[in-house]
């Protein structure tokens, strides 16, 4: 599979680009492709035009190993892919992703997730096997869109809805062969959308020790909200 992480957009909540802050020395960009690096033989970095390279990737990107693996194996492509076009949100940076793609099955997660739950994504690649889409919903019952599976066969339903000037992830569902993966607890995806957030983040990090996936509860409510606006 390819692993598709979004990371463009304005940051306009947060009043900064999120992908640039710092968690334990760097970039929140290189703690979510770290966290992917030993799982995907691939990963797409989807920025918006003239968003800045230098100041996300700053070469901190851990290394690791997938057990039983070859050192060649470790360090799966990193590849940059520009939105088309500007202005779609994160239905632009989705398209653009599954077109570069590699492979037809992508893990699709934004970079503002600081904590990847792998058994989550594992669990939606075994969904994505005979559907076009596996996404996770949460005891709420909405849809997490941005840490889903997608499969390139989808790329004319989206240019459909962005032709139609459909903005939101969400019509994908409906339209598309999709599974829905359930979760109970609501902190296994949290996300950074706000400085409060952020801090909030980074509080619960001391003494250089990360909070692992599912430990934090912040946030999540607000990535659905603003999923449903599109």
């Amino acid at each position: 599979m390819t692993a598709i992480v979004l990371a463009g957009g304005r940051g306009r909540r947060m009043k900064a680009d999120k992908a640039g802050l710092d968690i334990g020395g760097r970039t929140l960009l290189e703690h979510v492709i770290g966290q992917l690096e030993p799982y995907f033989d691939e990963i797409l970095i989807c920025l918006s035009p003239g968003q800045k390279v230098a100041p996300l990737l700053s070469g901190r990107v851990s290394r690791r190993r997938r057990p039983g693996s070859s050192l060649r194996d470790a360090t799966p492509p990193l590849r940059i892919v520009r939105d088309e076009t500007p202005g779609l949100g994160p239905l632009g940076g989705l398209i653009s992703g599954l077109k570069a793609a590699a492979h037809d099955a992508c893990a699709v997660v934004a970079c503002d997730i600081p904590d990847i739950d792998i058994a989550l994504l594992r669990s939606l690649a075994r969904e994505a096997v005979n559907v076009e889409i596996a996404v996770p919903a949460g005891p709420s019952g909405l849809y997490e869109p941005l840490f889903a599976v997608y499969r390139g066969s989808i790329v004319p339903e989206i240019e459909s809805l962005l032709g139609r000037g459909e903005r939101s992830i969400l019509p994908l569902f409906a339209s598309c062969r999709t599974a829905v993966v359930g979760f109970d607890d609501p902190g296994r995806i949290r996300n950074l959308n706000t400085r409060r957030d952020y801090e909030a983040y980074l509080s619960s990090s001391l003494e250089g020790k990360l909070v692992g996936p599912g430990a934090g509860r912040g946030g999540g409510g607000r990535r659905r909200q603003a999923a449903r606006r599109g």
